[in-house]
């Protein structure tokens, strides 16, 4: 689930947001009922092209395009996301080249790196200020942690979930006391969500899908969401399929890479793919705001309110200059029947064991498709 979950972000950022069909799914099933990566991304994994495409889109910046597998490593390091390197397995350009297998604990590192480089970035202390200075109506907002993006994330959850509250409280005394009634006849309450302190308090859905509510009501009401202070299961499924079924149908790009399991039953493994998941979703409801987005006030908000003019669609600030680049459409595949996974002969093998042939050399590089 981690790895599926991570390599389906990574090829989100590397074709913006446009992952052709063929690789929505980044993996496929041999006879024997194994998963494996298809060729392709073991491909751009083992030349680092994928790597390179992910860097130079969230960057607008086409400098990136050429580097090695060594010099990503160096790139996240100058940037402050240093990657974390197994004891029994240390990062080596020799060790990330590999195909045959792939070693691919290898290579979770380095898009786990990607993924808080992302988040770091896209989730700076200013715009989440700003954010929160906007939800509150309070000029100065002070948020215990909020130079450090997860602790910006947790807090901008907890000001929109209290601004949400004090909206429903506001509907519910204008009702006169009346308002939505469940599937049992009983009058939904407000709700009365603690602070969130920690990304374990986020898996029973709750906090996400009051999240989609405050700045798309018409599309995810407030009483769907399923609240209990003891939550089950079921109840923390359908919070979380909320999310889902928003991201995949409502959004311009779906965001969400995980299963609803995934988020119900996490592990601190999964941690990074939530934070990039509020990440995309800070991106989609602030500063690039989809089409969907309706809060309050909204029309009221300046245009580039979060600097959204001086960011690309993935809501980092660009190159100057690079701004515009034009997309390169993909080298088309001359020989389909080739590389088709059931009958690849390359090994293509998902396992961290050692040996094997190495992929290409980064001056022989394959085009990543």
């Amino acid at each position: 689930a981690k790895q599926k979950a991570s390599v389906k972000w990574l090829l989100s950022k590397a074709y913006n947001n446009r992952v052709p069909e063929i690789l929505k799914d980044p993996f496929y099933r041999d006879h024997d009922g194994q998963d494996h990566l298809k060729p392709q991304i073991v491909v751009g994994l083992g030349n680092a092209s994928i790597y390179c495409q992910v860097l130079s889109n969230i960057y607008s910046d086409p400098n990136y395009q050429s580097l090695n597998h060594w010099s990503i490593l160096q790139t996240l390091s100058r940037k402050g996301v240093p990657v974390n390197e197994s004891p029994d397995q240390p990062l080596t350009e020799t060790v990330l080249i590999q195909t045959n297998p792939l070693r691919i604990n290898a290579h979770m590192a380095v898009i786990e790196a990607l993924m808080v480089l992302y988040a770091k970035e896209v989730a700076s202390s200013g715009r989440i200020c700003s954010a929160l200075e906007r939800i509150s109506g309070r000029s100065s907002v002070s948020a215990p942690g909020v130079q450090h993006h997860e602790s910006a994330l947790l807090s901008w959850i907890s000001h929109v979930i209290g601004a949400l509250k004090k909206r429903i409280d506001y509907e519910v005394s204008a009702n006169g006391g009346s308002g939505a009634v469940d599937e049992y006849g009983q009058r939904h309450q407000s709700p009365d969500v603690p602070p969130v302190r920690d990304f374990r308090e986020l898996c029973d859905g709750v906090c996400l899908a009051y999240l989609i509510s405050y700045y798309c009501p018409k599309l995810v009401p407030w009483h769907s969401v399923k609240f209990n202070h003891v939550p089950t299961i079921e109840d923390s499924i359908h919070n979380i399929l909320i999310v889902s079924n928003f991201s995949e149908r409502s959004l311009p790009y779906s965001v969400f890479h995980m299963s609803p399991e995934d988020i119900t039953y996490m592990r601190g493994s999964m941690k990074p793919n939530l934070v990039v998941l509020l990440a995309d979703l800070f991106n989609l409801f602030e500063i690039h705001p989809a089409k969907c987005v309706c809060y309050p006030g909204m029309e009221q908000q300046p245009t580039d309110t979060a600097g959204a003019g001086a960011t690309n669609e993935h809501g980092i600030a660009h190159r100057r200059g690079f701004a515009n680049q034009p997309t390169i459409a993909a080298i088309p595949d001359l020989r389909p029947g080739l590389d088709s996974p059931p009958g690849s002969s390359g090994g293509s093998g998902t396992s961290s064991g050692g040996g094997g042939g190495n992929g290409s050399a980064n001056g022989n590089r394959a085009p990543f498709q």
